[in-house]
Formats: structure tokens, sequence, C-alpha cells
């Protein structure tokens, strides 16, 4: 456990971030897609269940909250080095509100969970098992946070604020190290994504198959994840540009494997995506999002699916940068 001080001199600021992170949109978008679809991949493998693992990391996330209310800060090892921690009492009614799942459901989802030896119950203690902890042990996920950080410190270094680039495995060192105080971070930022979409899409499934669709095509429109090279891609225009110009879909099964999601569920999640005219299916069974002949601002602004997805885009958008800009603060300007 440490406590470190920071030189706030050193910090860089969330403008700045900012300014980067357009400056090289498409780019970044590619990278901001590679880790949330092997985030959501890891995250269903779980339980198989996204409502229980929501919840879990919930209260992971409580925990994190109140170690750096108390200016505590556990390494990874440290911290799953533990055999069982306390969590702040579990409110049903306010985990119910917060998370979009119904009472009934939020109840019986906790009573699996201690059922499993994932949480358990001690008078008035609330306790997350070792099982618990190896269920949202998040490895792979700080391997994918390293590589985006890492990406994101070239353009840094292209753009005067820094001396070099910082290698994925110094990255994936300083996240470890300051693991709940970083995990605290990428959760606040995390966690009210997933209820945003969740709340559109209607469950969180339907969002990461749908997402799965955005994924390739950004990557069709790029024509490769390596060599991504569309200058004239940015934040306003990216939703048209992936109707418009990522012209090749996938196929359910491919979805479903991509996904994690068994194929039934996914092809009955891709039937409503259909009926809401979020995803199109083609002639050759393939399924593109929209799949308008020719999207513009116009027409975006006259739908409501869209101009949602276009704002929430945006509004995403905004609470990554900070969340870069927080992270970066806190294990490399610093």
């Amino acid at each position: 456990m440490s406590l470190r001080e920071l030189k706030f001199s050193n910090q860089i600021q969330e403008e700045q971030i900012k300014s980067v992170y357009h400056k090289n949109f498409n780019y970044i978008i590619t990278e901001r897609f590679y880790f949330q679809q092997r985030w959501l991949y890891a995250a269903y493998r779980r339980f198989r269940d996204f409502d229980k693992y929501l919840i879990l990391i919930h209260l992971v996330h409580k925990t994190f909250k109140a170690y750096g209310e108390f200016q505590i800060n556990y390494s990874f090892d440290e911290f799953y080095a533990k055999e069982t921690y306390e969590i702040p009492k579990i409110n049903v009614i306010d985990l119910s509100r917060e998370l979009i799942i119904s009472k009934e459901t939020t109840r019986r989802k906790i009573l699996e969970m201690e059922r499993d030896g994932v949480i358990k119950k001690d008078k008035k203690k609330i306790m997350i098992n070792r099982k618990g902890q190896e269920y949202q042990k998040p490895k792979q996920s700080i391997e994918s946070m390293a590589r985006l950080l890492s990406r994101f410190t070239e353009f840094l270094r292209k753009a005067g604020y820094l001396d070099k680039k910082v290698e994925n495995s110094v990255l994936d060192k300083k996240i470890r190290d300051n693991f709940t105080q970083i995990w605290n971070i990428f959760f606040e930022f995390q966690i009210p994504t997933i209820i945003g979409w969740k709340k559109f899409f209607g469950d969180i499934e339907t969002w990461s198959i749908w997402a799965q669709c955005a994924y390739n095509q950004n990557l069709v429109m790029n024509k490769g994840f390596k060599d991504s090279v569309a200058p004239e891609l940015t934040s306003d225009n990216f939703v048209e540009k992936l109707n418009n110009e990522g012209t090749q879909g996938l196929n359910a099964m491919t979805i479903s494997e991509l996904s994690g999601i068994p194929r039934p569920t996914a092809l009955r999640k891709l039937n409503y995506l259909v009926k809401r005219k979020l995803v199109k299916k083609d002639k050759n069974n393939l399924y593109l999002l929209f799949g308008v002949p020719k999207l513009d601002l116009a027409i975006i602004e006259k739908d409501a699916n869209l101009k949602t997805i276009r704002d929430t885009n945006k509004f995403n958008e905004e609470r990554f940068i900070k969340m870069l800009t927080k992270i970066l603060n806190t294990i490399v300007f610093s």
C-alpha cells in the first residue's frame, strides 16, 4: 500500500489531451473500440451474465472509491493477495436504480453470487471472497489499457508533451503498482458508459453485439487495424462515415464468436436491432449498422435513434478524455 504526492507543476491539462485526441481521432477511435470489445468479451465470459458482472464491479468500485477517500492505494498483487475484503453496505433499491436492473432481479443475482461463494454476508458486513476477486481480476484489461495509453503517449510525443513514447510494459507495471487508484478512475468512466448504452439498447448483450458491428465497420473504413489512414475522419462525422464507408458487414456466427455471446442469443438480439433499424441485414445475410444508402447530418438530426447514438458517442468521448487525463497524470506526468 502506498501514498504518493503528485507534482502539480508537471501535470498535463485536459484541454491538451483533448487537442491531441481530436488531432489523432482516426487512430484513437480504433484503439478505443479494440479496448472496449476486449473488455466486453472478458466481462461476459465471467458469468455469462452481464448484469451480474455489472453488480460485482459496481461493488468493487465502491470499495476502490472508499480507498481513495482515505488516500489508500493497493498494488495489483497487494489487493489480490487478500482472502476477502469488505465492501460498503448494499442497498438493493439504490443498486437497482443506479444499474437499471429490477429490484427482484438485483436481489436474485446477489443471492446467486452469495450461493456461489462470490460474496459473503457476515452480520452487517458484506465481503467479496477470493472467488469473487478472481471473477473480476482484470489481467487482460490492464494489458489492453497499457496498449491504449502507450499508443496515446506516442501522439503526445509528436505534440511535444513527452520526450518519448512510453512502452506497454512500463505502463502495465505502473497500472499494477497503482492498481486500486487507476482502476477506480477506469470504473468512473466504464460503469456509466455501460449503463448509458444499456438504457438505449435495452440490455448490455444487445449493445455488445451492436458495438461489435461498429468495430468491424470501423476497421473496414480504415482498411485495416494497424494502418488506419482516414485523415478526414473526425468525431463530428464518425457516425456518417461508419455507415457510408464501412460497407462490409458480419454474419451472425462471426458476431457470436467475437462477442462470446451464444449464437441463438446473438440472433435474437440482431433481430431486435433490425426491428429498431439500428442494424440492417443485407442480401448476403451480413449485418451492417444503420444500412442507410447515404447518411448525412440532416438525416441524423431527424432520426431520434441516430441522434441519440451520435450524442451519446460525443458525451462518452468527453468522459474518455477526462479518464485519459486523470490516468496519465497519475502514472506518466507525476
